[in-house]
């Protein structure tokens, strides 16, 4: 074994001398000395002194001894008349005998000490060098012992604590690999202890696998969300599907499963994909529509996961897929070719103007009962380049008649933050501060951020998620800055602006509706209290062998200084309760504003609600029902301003109560959607507990009674049920965009936001506007 001992070689070397010497010095001659003391030649009063030996005295003090003397054992003769000569002669020896005592002493004790001290060193070198590699030539009881001295020697320098903590880890691997009683796969041990590590930091800094990495950046899509028929979960990349659908943006609410269809056997490998959402600008202008029946993808049959149907749907960007489905109400098979693009929802799929707060158009409409007219967009993400779409949809909108805006932010998750000052500066004069963020370190430097910036790229490479380039690489041509000339096109003092959120609004959402409201230039209103508290930003580092680190760099603070992070009081995993000591903060007009909490509405609205409602949408009997009456009417004749009536409302009604009593569809299961209610019935009979029956009765009470109070809103939400049935039968004819401007029609928040607009009185109020 090959070891470097560094600078500790001369010390090791001079200490062993030192040691091997005086041992030698110090070496005793008991013979020699029970002689002496039992002729009575030696008397001291320290009787436990030992001798030393004549030879060692002699060659130290140059005394040579008399011919006669013998000191092999035997005394010398003629005692009597040397009696005075060898008293003398054993006192001066005695007293030299001392004298070299004290110097063997000192000699080695300062051996001994350097001998120590080369072991120091050597135990330094030892350990600082890549020590893992020792224990490959150790025993079991030494690696116990070498543990024990890395629990005892862990430095509070943080940078030592670093490569301690390397060391560790790489050791551990080591020892799992050469001597678990299994064979272990190092990698999933790797991915499995960095994810677990990473979770304690917060919910957005995690590890990305090579697999992942390849499919973000090679693998592209066609634009469509396909979904398997039945009540078996389904997972892709580990996360349910059901997760991921309620994630996706869409006017209607998506599905999270689909309902099996009355010739689907929900068992087989033959269940149905359907398609649940079509994208404009990609498979929806290609020819494909909700409700499609996907049968095969380039000639090869559609069956298995929808993992494997997603992957024979992914490829590289450019490449066609053929596609070949059948729509409902329609018997032959169709094909298509949809090239696979790089998937990105439009920043602003709608703006339209409310004319007198009811009608809707997209151009300015004029209105006898209004003062003026009031213009609406729909923010969905913030791309590199959300500001241009920004701009675009107000000069689309804006005419000297607009009195007010309604800026939607609901369900918008963030995206770049620096688009987020791109779009404040349309609303504010140049140099007005917008807020700042703060990073760690050279590489991500603490940024202020001012309205009028014509250049993402002279900021550096801020961002409040994850889709953020190198600091030169903005913009998705490869372009090196995404140009807006920064000039103020709307003035919140000549025009009220309302933002409405929601708790799905986030990250660089956020950070907009903060400047509105630290500004008091306009007024928060939701149905929630706040929104979600993400103020952080995240950016995806490429780490070697293909994998990716998404790491949280800078927090980002409003006008007045808070951050809207939801603080997480740290316990042993760094998770636990949310922090409820947050700072106070004042907005231009002095209203109080909290930090650590979100934002927080100005105006907080109430519009009903249907829980049986979001349940129907998230079974998929919404999306059934719909599929089934395109089925029976034909597709083209399908009038776009369509209204659902009387006996479609009752006819919906029939169908979810047939899909009750099949099995089809659980309402009390998707209600109860922890399973809590089964759980009680198979403890029960588990336990074999003499009141089983009883317990079980009353489950099932329980259910009937969930069930019959969820029916009742079909009476009592009617109003709800109809617009959302409505949606899912013209999301077969009309793409998302249309559908949001159809659906403002019934938006009650969006009512509200129009109703405070109308009103000055009540918006300067709200905003402590002084008179």
């Amino acid at each position: 074994m090959k070891r470097k001992l560094n600078h500790s070689h001369p010390v090791i070397v001079f200490g062993l001398a030192s040691f091997v010497a005086n041992c030698k010095s110090l070496s005793i001659d008991l013979p020699t000395l029970a002689q002496h003391r039992h002729h009575g030649k030696i008397q001291h009063p320290c009787r436990h002194s030992q001798a030393i030996r004549y030879k060692s005295y002699r060659t130290f003090h140059s005394v040579k001894p008399d011919s006669s003397e013998d000191f092999d054992g035997e005394e010398p003769q003629n005692e009597s008349l040397q009696s005075s000569k060898s008293s003398t002669s054993l006192q001066e020896k005695l007293g030299h005998s001392f004298s070299v005592l004290q110097t063997a002493i000192a000699a080695f004790c300062a051996g001994s000490f350097l001998t120590v001290l080369s072991f120091f060193f050597f135990g330094y070198s030892f350990w600082g060098n890549d020590h893992a590699s020792v224990y490959q030539d150790v025993s079991a009881t030494k690696s116990v012992a070498s543990a024990r001295y890395f629990d005892e020697t862990i430095p509070a320098d943080p940078i030592q604590q670093k490569r301690k903590a390397v060391a560790l880890y790489k050791t551990i691997l080591e020892q799992l690999d050469q001597g678990y009683v299994h064979d272990v796969e190092p990698m999933i041990l790797f991915e499995t202890t960095t994810r677990a590590m990473l979770s304690t930091l917060d919910p957005y800094t995690e590890y990305i696998s090579p697999d992942d990495m390849a499919k973000r950046q090679q693998l592209v899509g066609i634009g469509a969300f396909v979904m398997k028929a039945g009540n078996t979960p389904e997972f892709l990349d580990g996360k349910s599907v059901s997760t991921i659908m309620s994630l996706v943006p869409s006017e209607i609410t998506l599905p999270t499963q689909l309902l099996p269809s009355e010739d689907n056997d929900m068992t087989s490998e033959n269940a149905k994909f359907r398609v649940v959402l079509s994208l404009a600008g990609y498979a929806y202008d290609a020819g494909l529509r909700v409700g499609d029946e996907i049968l095969e993808i380039d000639d090869q049959p559609v069956v298995g996961s929808l993992e494997g149907v997603r992957e024979m749907l992914m490829g590289v960007p450019g490449t066609k897929v053929k596609l070949a489905f059948k729509r409902p109400g329609i018997n032959k098979v169709q094909t298509i070719d949809v090239e696979r693009k790089i998937v990105q929802f439009p920043n602003v799929p709608y703006a339209g103007i409310l004319s007198n707060g009811s009608t809707i158009s997209t151009k300015s409409a004029v209105s006898t009962e209004s003062s003026g007219d009031i213009g609406y967009i729909r923010l969905r993400r913030f791309g590199i380049d959300a500001g241009i779409s920004m701009k675009k949809a107000i000069n689309s909108i804006q005419s000297d008649r607009m009195k007010g805006l309604i800026l939607d932010l609901r369900d918008n998750s963030g995206g770049e933050l620096l688009s987020a000052v791109q779009i404040a500066s349309l609303f504010f004069p140049e140099g007005t501060y917008l807020g700042s963020s703060e990073g760690k370190g050279s590489l991500y430097p603490n940024e202020s951020y001012h309205a009028g910036k014509s250049d993402l790229a002279q900021y550096g490479s801020a961002s409040s998620d994850n889709n953020s380039k190198s600091r030169n690489g903005f913009a998705p041509n490869g372009d090196s800055s995404i140009y807006l000339d920064g000039k103020q096109v709307i003035n919140p003092d000549n025009t009220n602006i309302v933002i409405l959120t929601n708790q799905r609004t986030a990250s660089a959402s956020e950070f907009l509706a903060g400047v509105f409201q630290d500004l008091d230039k306009g007024v928060i209103i939701g149905s929630d209290e706040s929104t979600l508290g993400k103020g952080i930003g995240q950016r995806e580092i490429r780490l070697p062998y293909g994998s990716g680190l998404k790491l949280t760099y800078a927090k980002f603070y409003t006008p007045s200084g808070r951050c809207v992070q939801r603080e997480q009081k740290e316990g042993i995993n760094g998770r636990g309760k949310q922090d409820q000591s947050q700072k106070v903060f004042h907005t231009k007009n002095g209203r109080t504003v909290n930090d650590g909490k979100g934002i927080e509405v100005d105006y907080k609205s109430y519009p009903k609600t249907s829980r049986l409602s979001s349940l129907l949408s998230s079974s998929g009997a919404y999306f059934e029902f719909a599929t089934e009456f395109c089925s029976k009417h034909q597709w083209p004749s399908i009038d776009p301003d369509f209204a659902v009536d009387d006996t479609i409302y009752n006819d919906f009604k029939s169908f979810v109560l047939k899909e009750q009593r099949m099995g089809n569809l659980n309402l009390d299961d998707v209600f109860d959607d922890q399973h809590l209610l089964k759980r009680i019935k198979t403890i029960s009979v588990e336990t074999n507990q003499h009141d089983s029956s009883l317990i079980q009765n009353s489950v099932a009470n329980l259910r009937g009674k969930i069930v019959r109070d969820l029916l009742k809103d079909f009476d009592y939400c009617e109003d709800i049920i109809r617009n959302e049935l409505e949606q899912n039968i013209i999301a077969r004819q009309l793409p998302d965009s249309e559908l949001i401007g159809r659906g403002l029609k019934s938006d009650e928040l969006v009512k509200e936001a129009v109703r405070i607009l109308e009103d000055t009185d009540k918006y300067r109020q709200l905003l402590h506007v002084p008179n």
